[in-house]
């Protein structure tokens, strides 16, 4: 009696049962496992022809054996004869009650021969069949199976049939070649056979052989005659073969099976592995399981000269080339690249950051963002210009709901990706360089032109308007001019956002409430990174757009209070907060004072609005603090005089306070 695994016991105990179960059926001759599956063969079919011949045969021997029965049977007396009778009835009755119906009175004959079949007289010569066994494992095919067992079942069925079919074509090339019937398997019938039809075929007339031949055809189905004609000429042309192939359910290799890998295979050092610690089932080497550990091929096919392909780009966003330089051999520094589509290329499409940007392990969205941010970066300085077609409108849907997320780091490299999108450093830098230039003190707006108002030419509409305006200057003519700013912007309130996004960017920006998150994410998140300076960048470029979208976001008081709050102390407090670990928050920031210094030259009433007291005195803390300036701080002190300069070109500050 063996004993079951129990839970904690190891791969040595199963190893040490597989040992103990061996050695005791090498011990015991007659030792039979629990469970053993026997597969049962098909009966050899029998043709049409050779069935009918035994039927005569068979009619023929129960003809003479009824002959003589009826000799030997004699007539007695009735009365003795219903005596008889009655008493055998009686008898019979007894002995059905006690055993049952063991002589088969009450079946049915008709189910007998469904049963049983046509009874043959057995030939003394021949040997009796034996009982084909049955399977002993019989599971009820009733009873519901899983997923894995019904693929388990497909899968030896149709191993079973493979074999069944190569051992009984085996079988039939063995007997044509020894002359033998793949049909009657008694030698000497199959001889009586051979010697009834010569004798048949000498008898008869080539004319008759050639109208039974036709007679035959026509009777059989055509598809069944190429089978057999198919069949005889492959058996003619292939030899016989010596040695039937057995078939087996699972092909184990030998041990040493893994040298038939080769040296630089990664799967080699595991196998090796694996024979010394006597793993179980790593007798086999499974090539489609070891696919994956193979090394990509490091070259690809060439393009041709104008042939476009999918952009593929790394994570700080820069556009990989379609092949890799040639590496040197026996060393391969690619990366690992997470992708399964192009192996061989490394770099990440558009689709593929677009998923990553939305998997739930926060690494891989803060890695996708961060490329979209590189990339952005690299497209707006123009060197992606006629080489790359960027999706922009998609692609910021991707980022605004990315800003949804209070996650300090997704929303550092999320709010970096959108200050990339909107906010033009080199544009900006050029701009604060000519700021303290004459009359460049004025921004410009960056809004989107409809009709193409700049255009000069003469037949645009736009040029046409122009003209008529200028001949009606000293006219006292009715003026039927439209209102095209308002109905400007009805038509942009009837679009949807993808529509406002492909036509205005920065209005679909606007719809999406960026001022309210910005200033949620300032006030409540409070991040201590650069997602501060990206929002004021994202508030900068909104106050650049026009005249409108700053008032706009003037009247935002909640966000403006935060902003003076937090992003312009008074610098005493600043100075006692330098310990602290915090870098944004409590300290002057120089980018807040340009979101002020853009808002006051847009126009005369914005600098009314803003030029309050808490304003100046702030600047005056700047301007005159001289214990300890720094890089930052000599910032903080220009766009001071920036600011105190426009606000002195607008005749809002006293001229003899700053003389």
């Amino acid at each position: 009696m063996f004993k079951k695994l129990k839970p904690g016991e190891s791969e040595e105990d199963v190893l040490r049962m597989a040992a103990e179960f061996n050695a005791e059926r090498q011990k015991n001759p007659g030792f039979q496992p629990a469970a053993t599956v026997v597969r049962v063969e098909k009966p050899v079919g029998k043709s049409l022809f050779a069935q009918k011949r035994e039927l005569g045969k068979l009619n023929s021997n129960k003809n003479t054996e009824k002959a003589t029965l009826e000799l030997q049977v004699t007539k007695d007396s009735n009365d003795n004869f219903k005596g008889l009778t009655n008493k055998k009835v009686l008898l019979d009755e007894i002995h059905e009650n006690m055993l049952g119906d063991v002589r088969g009175t009450k079946v049915n004959p008709n189910l007998m021969e469904n049963v049983l079949g046509e009874i043959v007289e057995r030939r003394e010569a021949l040997l009796r069949p034996a009982i084909e066994p049955q399977p002993v494992n019989q599971t009820n095919s009733n009873k519901a199976k899983s997923i894995f067992a019904q693929k388990f079942n497909a899968k030896q069925q149709a191993s079973n049939a493979v074999c069944s079919a190569q051992e009984s074509q085996n079988n039939a090339k063995d007997e044509i070649s020894s002359g033998r019937s793949a049909i009657v398997q008694d030698p000497k019938l199959t001889k009586e056979i051979h010697v009834e039809n010569l004798t048949l075929l000498n008898q008869m007339r080539e004319e008759d052989i050639l109208a039974e031949r036709e007679k035959l055809l026509s009777s059989l189905d055509p598809a069944l005659i190429k089978l057999l004609a198919r069949k005889r000429e492959t058996q003619n042309e292939q030899p016989r073969s010596i040695q039937n192939p057995q078939c087996s359910e699972s092909e184990e290799l030998p041990a040493d099976a893994n040298i038939a890998l080769a040296s630089d295979n990664p799967a080699l050092e595991l196998l090796q592995q694996s024979d010394e610690g006597n793993w179980l089932n790593f007798n086999l080497i499974e090539e489609h399981k070891l696919a994956w550990m193979r090394d990509i091929p490091a070259k690809v096919a060439q393009l041709k000269p104008g042939q476009q392909f999918n952009a593929r780009f790394d994570w700080k966003g820069v556009l990989l080339p379609h092949t890799v330089e040639d590496l040197p051999q026996n060393v391969d520094e690619r990366e690992l690249y997470l992708h399964g589509e192009e192996p061989d290329r490394p770099g990440y499409t558009l689709q593929e950051l677009f998923r990553l940007a939305r998997s739930t392990v926060l690494q891989q969205r803060i890695s996708a963002f961060g490329s979209i941010a590189g990339i952005f970066n690299i497209y707006n300085q123009g060197f992606y210009d006629q080489v790359l077609t960027l999706p922009v409108s998609k692609i910021f849907f991707l980022l605004r709901f990315g800003l949804d997320d209070n996650t300090p780091a997704q929303l550092e490299v999320v709010s970096r990706a959108l200050a990339r999108l909107f906010y033009n450093e080199t544009d900006e830098i050029l701009l604060d360089h000519i700021c303290e230039n004459a009359y460049c003190h004025w921004q410009p707006t960056l809004q989107v032109l409809v009709d193409n108002e700049e255009s000069g030419d003469p037949t645009s509409f736009a040029f046409l308007q122009r003209y008529m305006n200028l001949l009606r200057a000293n006219s006292n003519a009715i003026n039927a001019d439209v209102d095209e700013d308002r109905t400007e912007h009805d038509s942009r309130l009837s679009m949807d956002d993808f529509q406002l996004a492909e036509t205005d960017l920065m209005s679909c920006l606007l719809r999406t409430n960026i001022l309210q998150r910005i200033c949620f994410i300032l006030r409540s998140v409070r991040p201590d990174n650069s997602t501060v300076e990206s929002c004021l960048k994202l508030l900068i470029r909104i106050a650049r757009t026009n005249v409108d979208t700053a008032r706009q976001l003037v009247q935002e008081s909640q966000i403006l209070n935060v902003i003076l709050t937090n992003f312009m102390p008074k610098i005493s407090q600043a100075a006692a907060m330098s310990s602290a670990q915090s870098s944004f928050y409590g300290h002057p920031q120089y980018l807040c004072l340009k979101l002020i210094r853009v808002l006051i030259c847009q126009h005369l009433d914005i600098a009314k609005e803003l030029a309050n007291e808490t304003l100046i005195e702030s600047l005056k803390g700047f301007l005159f603090y001289r214990d300890d300036i720094k890089g930052k701080l000599i910032r903080v002190q220009i766009e001071s005089l920036r600011i105190v300069r426009c606000l002195l070109i607008h005749g809002i500050l006293d001229r003899e306070l700053f003389k």
